[in-house]
């Protein structure tokens, strides 16, 4: 509450997402077209200011009565800039020279750059979720279609449960297990590398992903052609350890579909009754 006898002050705190905003979109720069100081040191330490384009209490710099408390203080009517700077737009022997269509012209072309890199990461973000979107399976009636009613409806949410587990591994890492799926007989690491084209310290980072979601490991006491560390991956569950030997045999007699389709695509409604 105002206290009694004082005008209540139009400046106000801008909101906490407006803040974030403005920083984030200052890319930690004065937005003073020729200036790059820092907003935030080395150190952490804050040194940037919060400056008004319309000034928030009357007889401020471009003052603007007709503005509401939210209006002055909206992420429109705020730019950061360093101390000197903002010095410069509001002292009244400078500020005259600064009117708002230059100050908010300056905010605008400072701001796009960071606004556009955002965006694409946003872009981005909405890419990888697009990409690691799982289609259930239903039925497994395809892939296994002498089951019983009661086997499948144990064992499709098995096979769902996989494949929400492997939505949270990476790409590469689902192309990586597909290789090793997709092979009869068990895989060491060096070829690994070779046939998704990625050297062997990318197979064991790959690996150890797979590894802490529960989907792959390398086995060092492996020694098949005299090549050790084979990389295995770990059943679907205890009660059908040959899924993927059934997941491989039924793609290779398919030709609509293959192993990446499922296990890099997480299609695994390719699986079901067409």
């Amino acid at each position: 509450m105002p206290t009694a006898g004082k005008p209540e002050k139009n400046r106000q705190a801008p909101r906490a997402d407006t803040r974030r905003d403005l920083l984030l979109f200052s890319g930690n720069e004065c937005a003073w077209k020729t200036c790059s100081e820092r907003l935030m040191n080395e150190d952490g330490g804050w040194v940037g200011e919060m400056a008004h384009i319309r000034g928030a209490e009357p007889g401020s710099a471009r003052h603007d009565p007709a503005l509401s408390k939210e209006e002055l203080r909206s992420d429109e009517n705020l730019v950061l800039l360093c101390a000197n700077h903002h010095q410069r737009i509001d002292d009244p022997r400078s500020s005259r020279r600064y009117d708002v269509e230059f100050l908010q012209q300056m905010k605008r072309k400072h701001e796009e750059r960071y606004r556009k890199a955002v965006a694409a990461a946003e872009d981005e973000i909405s890419d990888l979720t697009r990409e690691n979107t799982v289609t259930p399976s239903a039925d497994l009636q395809r892939v296994e279609p002498d089951f019983e009613e009661e086997e499948r409806e144990y064992f499709v949410p098995r096979v769902n449960e996989f494949a929400d587990r492997l939505r949270e591994v990476t790409k590469p890492a689902r192309g990586l297990l597909a290789v090793v799926i997709s092979r009869p007989t068990v895989i060491g690491a060096p070829e690994a590398a070779r046939r998704i084209g990625r050297d062997r310290a990318t197979v064991y980072d790959l690996v150890r992903e797979l590894e802490a979601a529960g989907l792959a490991y390398i086995d060092t006491e492996w020694f098949e052609d005299e090549t050790p560390e084979g990389v295995i991956v770990r059943p679907l569950c205890e009660d059908w350890p040959e899924f993927w030997d059934v997941l491989r045999d039924h793609m290779a007699d398919r030709d609509d579909a293959t192993v990446d389709d499922v296990i890099v695509g997480l299609n695994f409604s390719l699986l079901d009754r067409p």
